[in-house]
């Protein structure tokens, strides 16, 4: 991490209103409205609650009142109240962005009134449905101690009996891994697998030896392959993983020759909900460039937005910009076609793992 403090990331991010145009500075058709937002939990939820938002209140003389939740239970939020809308903007993952699409549950962003828009790298735009907000690498994860495969495949050897972690089959990164073993069986890289996953099975059963156990909880993962517990721990997000990195655990994240993925925190626009014209201003603010780079530094993801200038030290945790991330092969699935199969996938994966 850099030699920054969390605290100054926060006395940065209130800066971020002397950065913003001037329409968005200090409204009159602000004042005194109010949005429910939702958000995530843990240290990023954190970070949005004591930092973005209160700078983002004083700007506008607004409330925004947040609630914390995962992906599953946001959308789970946004069909509840789906009649009578309680929330006006909700962060959740990419992969359930076609879900609320296809539910009704969001609208498109209004463009014209979000010029933070113009940098958004066009990747991050989901046609218009909402924004990425934070990037991180999904990936292996392993103790120093080792040295880690240049491929995937050599997980499979007999050498790694026993000292593999697993992400658990509830946990997103599980598509990735299902993912890796149908690259692995087919030699076709993740944009072609991915559609072979239903025929490969058999080659995730293969791995079950060198699997020592599984895992829900990715940062407890990270401290127990930097204890020893495990060699290699896969895949998990290098948000969960680098903060250990950085306080000089023997972690670090690694990325074999296939690639890795992406895993895309996001914000969408809920349909009817409660003052559009603030939370849309709210979804603005938090592409602005201010915003951004406090908020990557702090929790170790890479911005959506180009243009960002990071230090040496930030960088070697961030994919950043664009071109770094197309380095390291970082691939997003088509969660259309997963979303409808996923279920039946975790099934088969329980069956396998014993879960």
């Amino acid at each position: 991490m850099t030699q920054i403090s969390r605290r100054t990331f926060g006395k940065l991010v209130l800066c971020a209103g002397a950065l913003a145009p001037m329409g968005y500075v200090r409204n009159g058709w602000a004042q005194g409205k109010e949005i429910q937002i939702g958000i995530w939990g843990g240290s990023q939820g954190e970070f949005v609650k004591k930092n973005i938002i209160p700078a983002f209140e004083k700007d506008f003389g607004a409330k925004v009142t947040a609630e914390e939740g995962f992906t599953l239970a946001n959308v789970g939020k946004m069909r509840a109240t789906k009649a009578n809308p309680k929330f006006s903007v909700m962060f959740i993952d990419d992969v359930a962005i076609p879900v609320c699409k296809a539910e009704g549950l969001i609208e498109p962003l209004p463009a014209d009134d979000m010029p933070a828009l113009a940098k958004l790298y066009p990747r991050f735009g989901f046609d218009g449905w909402g924004t990425a907000l934070a990037i991180s690498v999904a990936s292996m994860f392993n103790n120093t101690s080792i040295t880690p495969p240049d491929s995937y495949a050599e997980l499979w050897k007999p050498e790694f009996a026993g000292k593999l972690k697993l992400v658990s089959p509830k946990n997103t990164p599980s598509v990735f891994f299902l993912i890796v073993a149908a690259a692995v069986k087919s030699g076709k890289p993740f944009a072609q697998a991915q559609y072979l996953v239903d025929d490969s099975f058999d080659k995730v059963a293969e791995l079950k030896p060198n699997i020592m156990n599984l895992f829900d909880n990715g940062p407890q993962a990270a401290n127990e392959v930097a204890q020893g517990q495990a060699d290699i721990g896969l895949l998990e997000l290098s948000k969960y993983i680098y903060p250990y990195t950085a306080k000089g655990a023997p972690v670090t994240m690694s990325f074999p020759k296939e690639g890795s993925f992406a895993g895309n925190n996001c914000q969408v626009l809920v349909k009817g909900g409660p003052n559009r014209d603030l939370a849309v201003a709210f979804m603005n603010r938090m592409l602005e460039p201010a915003v951004q780079k406090a908020f990557s530094e702090y929790a170790y993801t890479a911005p959506p937005v180009s243009g960002i200038e990071f230090s040496p030290e930030t960088l070697k945790y961030i994919a950043y910009p664009v071109e770094e991330m197309d380095k390291r092969g970082l691939f997003t699935p088509d969660w259309d076609y997963i979303n409808a199969r996923r279920s039946g996938w975790t099934e088969k994966l329980n069956g396998i793992f014993a879960v």
